[in-house]
């Protein structure tokens, strides 16, 4: 959230032989100190944040200091303090990108932008990739003046819409796996991001291409998109019908034992060993990703890459969606904690009881929302 501060405070701050921009922070988390507890504010890079009960407000002081054309202060342009690399002075345009956006959405039948910006974020939290807002805004503004057939898409076209948009994003990595920046619209300004989750965009094409071809299992792989609560059922019964066919006895969502505080903005990696893993086995298994795992092993599941900053918490779940496991009525779901270690030393050990599929999740907490989670397939 951007705060407009008096052009006098840039100037105090900005007289300053060094330090200017840190100086400034540090004096606008002093001034938050005087509301909330000390240890709920916290200055970092460019912004000032509040962590708050289940959510966090990211202050950024900002001063008007441009003139437009005809001399007048531009209100379309934001100075604000930057501490990295030394401490500079930057500017952003988020007037103009709201422009340009809304009036995308205003060529659009139904809010179709707004509509399909909401779903990815939905499908990143779901899925846990990091996508930032400002990415996700720019890749749908784009897709939509490449393809602005999809500017008239009804609600019952939002299946094809959502396909074409997973069949889009991947294209765009074929043809430039390495891209790191795009253009904001309206404004122009840098956007960075990485098709590191380019597995997870495909197999999310894959499942709306499933679910377009065969009803039977297109609610389930809807959900397997956009997370458990899509799709909305008009008709309460047949929504719970659907959720009981999809989830164990005891299972436990993430999305719903923390209210929906899932908001996925880091990266969390995990993977697993197994007890009495031959060299060969270890190989086929890094090869061969649907490689079975032997019954009666230990299995210690370990983050194996991670790029919060402790304190976190760490919560997993085990899935097993197997047919002796539905037969003995000993289907799992529930969160648990990690059986040893904390943070980035967090481990899980398990046992290969059951054939069948098996799925690991791995979830990170930090002031109570879900930031980071990973998923990883363990065929037994």
């Amino acid at each position: 959230m951007a705060f407009e501060l008096p052009k006098s405070t840039y100037d105090k701050f900005n007289g300053y032989s060094s330090s200017k921009q840190s100086s400034l922070l540090q004096d606008v988390k002093k001034a938050l100190q005087e509301v909330y507890e000390d240890d709920r504010v916290k200055a970092d890079g460019q912004i000032v944040g509040v962590n708050l009960d289940g959510f966090r407000i990211e202050v950024l002081p900002t001063f008007y200091l441009n003139e437009d054309n005809d001399g007048n202060l531009d209100t379309d342009i934001y100075t604000y303090p930057d501490t990295n690399e030394g401490g500079r002075w930057r500017e952003t345009k988020p007037k103009k990108e709201i422009r340009a956006t809304r009036e995308l959405n205003d060529e659009c039948t139904d809010n179709t932008y707004r509509h399909l910006s909401r779903m990815i974020r939905a499908w990143k939290n779901n899925v846990g990739i990091n996508f930032s807002g400002l990415w996700i805004d720019t890749l749908t503004y784009n897709f939509f003046n490449s393809y602005s057939e999809h500017k008239n898409s009804s609600y019952k076209n939002y299946g094809d819409l959502t396909k074409d948009f997973f069949k889009y994003l991947y294209d765009q990595y074929e043809t430039s796996p390495d891209k790191k920046i795009w253009r904001a619209p309206g404004s122009n300004q840098v956007v960075h991001g990485s098709w590191q989750g380019h597995r997870k965009i495909k197999k999310a094409y894959q499942l709306c291409l499933e679910a377009l071809e065969d009803e039977v299992i297109a609610n389930e792989n809807w959900s397997k998109v956009f997370g458990i609560n899509f799709p909305i059922e008009e008709n309460e019964t047949i929504s719970e019908s659907l959720l009981s066919i999809r989830k164990a006895p005891d299972e436990q969502f993430i999305e719903y034992e923390y209210s929906g505080k899932v908001d996925i903005r880091n990266s969390v990696s995990i993977d697993y060993s197994i007890s009495r893993e031959s060299k060969t086995w270890k190989m086929l298994k890094e090869s061969l990703p649907s490689m079975t795992v032997p019954m009666s092993r230990d299995l210690e599941f370990h983050i194996q890459s991670i790029d919060v900053e402790p304190p976190y918490e760490v919560k997993w779940k085990v899935r097993n969606v197997g047919s002796l496991a539905k037969e003995k009525k000993q289907q799992r779901g529930k969160l648990q904690p990690s059986s040893f270690g904390k943070h980035k030393t967090s481990k899980l050990v398990e046992s290969s009881n059951f054939n069948g599929e098996h799925w690991v999740e791995c979830y990170v907490i930090k002031n109570n929302i879900c930031i980071a989670r990973d998923r990883i397939s363990v065929p037994i």
